[in-house]
C-alpha cells in the first residue's frame, strides 16, 4: 500500500479544502475482518451514504447540544469514581489512567445514544465488551484474516465476530425498544432505526455506526483524556493554575459556561496534550476527487493521502523553540484562525470528526473533578513515559500518583 503523506500545513490547505467531498479508503485499508466490524460505519463511508448516516445521529454531537450534556457527563464522572474508583485510590493513592478511565466515556457515550441504561442492559453491554476487543485486537494483529477468503474458512475470528455480531443486533434493537417504550424518540438508536426501517440506511451501517461511536472511539477519547492526567500531574503548576482559573465559576451555571468555553486554560489544557500526544502518528487515509497539485508535485484524484500528525503538531516552526514543551498558554496566544492547519487533531475542513465537540466537553469535565479532589504527581521519571503497544491509539502506560485532597467529601464537580 503507498500512501501520499502531507507534512506541511500550507499542503493541508490545498488537500483537505472540500475533505467532505473526500473518499475513505475502504475499511481503512485493514483488510476483511475490519470490513465486517466497521467498514459501512460513518467513519469509513463516504458521499451520500455519509451524508444520509450522519443525518440519524449528528444532533447530540453538534456544539450546540454540548450544554444539554454537561450535567449528564458531570453526573457520570461523579457516580464513576465513587463506585468504581475511590476505594483503589484512597487505598493505593495510584491511578493508571488509562486503564482506570478507560469505561468513563464509554457509559457517558452509551447514555447519549441509548438513554437511562437498566441493570440488564448495562449487564449485556459489559459482556459484549471484551469480545469486541478481541476482534479488533485480531484486526490490528493482521495475518490471514486481513485476506477475504478467510471468510470461508473455520476460524476463531470468524466465530467471535458472528457471535458478536448477533449480540450486539439483539442488544440494539433492545435498546430500540426500550427507547421507544420510555418516549426517548430522539435518541440516535431510535432515529437511525426508523431511517433503517424506511431503507435511507441500512442496518449494518447503523450498527456499525453505534460500534464506532461507542467503542472505535473509545480509545482515541481514552489516549486523549489519559494523556492530559500524566502531563497535569507532570507539571503540578497547572493544576494550582487551573483551580484559580476556576474558582470565579462557583454556581452550576457559570461552571457550566466554563467548561464549554474554547478560550481558558483548561481548554487549552486540552489541546496542547493532543498537541504534543496526537491520538496517532497519521491519519485515515483517504482521497480527494481531482487531481491536486502540491509544491508542484501531482496528486492524481483518488490516490490514497495521509497527514503526518507529529510534522504538523511538533515539528513544525510555527509551534516555536519549544514546540516539544508542554506549554498549554500557546493556544492562548495564537488564534484558532492562525492554528487552523497547523494543528491535527480532528481532521481538516467540512469533515471533521463528529464526536470532537463531546470529547472536549468530557474531557475537561474529568479534569476539573480530577484536580478539585485529587493531587496528581509522576511517578515516574519523564524518560520512561511509555505507551501501551496493544493499543493502536496512543495510551500511557504508567500510573501516577493521586491523593485525595478531602478526607471525607468528594466533590461532585457540578
Amino acid at each position: 500500500m503507498v500512501y501520499r503523506v502531507i507534512t506541511r500545513p500550507e499542503h493541508v490547505k490545498v488537500v483537505f479544502g472540500d475533505s467532505d467531498k473526500h473518499s475513505k479508503a475502504a475499511s481503512n485499508n485493514s483488510g476483511y475482518l475490519m470490513s465486517k466490524l466497521l467498514g459501512s460505519c460513518l467513519g469509513l463511508i463516504s458521499g451520500k451514504e455519509w451524508k444520509a448516516v450522519r443525518s440519524g445521529i449528528k444532533r447530540p454531537f453538534e456544539q450546540q447540544s454540548m450544554s444539554d450534556h454537561v450535567y449528564l457527563i458531570q453526573n457520570h464522572i461523579t457516580r464513576y469514581f465513587q463506585e468504581t474508583l475511590n476505594d483503589s485510590l484512597l487505598r493505593t493513592g495510584l491511578l493508571d489512567p488509562a486503564e482506570g478511565l478507560k469505561m468513563l466515556p464509554f457509559w457517558i457515550v452509551a447514555d447519549i445514544l441509548y438513554g437511562e441504561l437498566d441493570e440488564e442492559m448495562v449487564s449485556d453491554l459489559k459482556a459484549i465488551v471484551p469480545l469486541r476487543e478481541s476482534l479488533f485486537t485480531q484486526i490490528i494483529n493482521g495475518g490471514l484474516t486481513r485476506f477475504s477468503l478467510s471468510r470461508f474458512l473455520p476460524t476463531a475470528a470468524n466465530k467471535r465476530m458472528a457471535a458478536f455480531q448477533a449480540r450486539w443486533r439483539a442488544f440494539n434493537d433492545t435498546a430500540y425498544e426500550r427507547a421507544k417504550e420510555s418516549g426517548r424518540l430522539t435518541k440516535p438508536v431510535v432515529r437511525m432505526y426508523e431511517e433503517a426501517r424506511k431503507g435511507l440506511v441500512t442496518f449494518e451501517q447503523v450498527l456499525q455506526t453505534l460500534d464506532e461511536c461507542l467503542f472505535a472511539n473509545l480509545d482515541v477519547t481514552t489516549g486523549a483524556m489519559s494523556w492530559n492526567v500524566i502531563f497535569l500531574a507532570a507539571n503540578k503548576h497547572y493544576q494550582d493554575a487551573l483551580m484559580k482559573e476556576l474558582a470565579p465559576h462557583s454556581t452550576i451555571e457559570g461552571r457550566h459556561q466554563y467548561i464549554l468555553n474554547n478560550s481558558t486554560l483548561l481548554a487549552s489544557c486540552v489541546s496542547e496534550s493532543a498537541r504534543l500526544r496526537p491520538a496517532a502518528a497519521f491519519s485515515v487515509p483517504q482521497s480527494a476527487p481531482t487531481t491536486r497539485v502540491v509544491d508542484g508535485y501531482v496528486i492524481p484524484a483518488g490516490t490514497d493521502i495521509i497527514i503526518d500528525a507529529y510534522s504538523l503538531n511538533v515539528r513544525s516552526d510555527f509551534w516555536g523553540p519549544d514546540a516539544d514543551t508542554y506549554r498549554p498558554e500557546r493556544f492562548i496566544e495564537k488564534s484558532s484562525i492562525g492554528q487552523r492547519y497547523h494543528y491535527w487533531r480532528f481532521g481538516f475542513g467540512p469533515r471533521q470528526c463528529l464526536g470532537k465537540f463531546l470529547a472536549d466537553v468530557v474531557i475537561r469535565s474529568i479534569i476539573i473533578y480530577l484536580i478539585e479532589n485529587y493531587e496528581l504527581s509522576i511517578t515516574d521519571s519523564l524518560e520512561e513515559w511509555k505507551r501501551r503497544p496493544e493499543v493502536w491509539i496512543s495510551h500511557p502506560q504508567m500510573q501516577v500518583s493521586c491523593l485525595p485532597k478531602h478526607s471525607q467529601t468528594i466533590k461532585g464537580g457540578r
